[in-house]
């Protein structure tokens, strides 16, 4: 239910849980799967992610990104991709909502294809994928 959530309203309730019981509110934490969690895609997931978005929302979502999850998935792509990304990153001003927007579209898909079992978010470094 929380993956539901925009950031404001899972950062939110997550809090109000910590109040309560700060152990749950970290199981929950490590449990939800957020836009920085895309620094752990391969780059055969990310072909597989980029055949259900458009690469404008990847560029506009990565705006608010930080910098590890942008340098991460920038190094996975063609010096030409690159600069198209690149070109939407660091083009005209959006608003904020734009950006939020896109990176919601982004998630929806990465949580289908996460539950599918198409694409795997592996946050334990030591958990090898075969």
């Amino acid at each position: 239910m929380l993956q539901g959530l925009d950031l404001a309203a899972q950062q939110s309730l997550i809090a109000e849980i910590a109040r309560r019981d700060p152990e749950m509110a970290i199981k929950l934490k490590q449990s939800l799967i957020t836009f920085d969690d895309l620094k752990y895609l391969t780059v055969s997931m990310m072909k597989r992610l980029l055949q259900d978005i458009q690469l404008d929302d990847l560029g506009l979502a990565l705006r608010v990104a930080n910098n590890e999850v942008t340098d991460h998935l920038l190094d996975m792509f063609s010096s030409g991709m690159k600069r198209d990304i690149d070109d939407i990153l660091k083009g005209r001003p959006r608003p904020l909502t734009d950006v939020l927007e896109a990176q919601k579209k982004i998630m929806q898909v990465v949580l289908k294809l996460h539950e599918k079992g198409e694409i795997v978010l592996s946050k334990d470094k030591s958990e090898k994928l075969v």
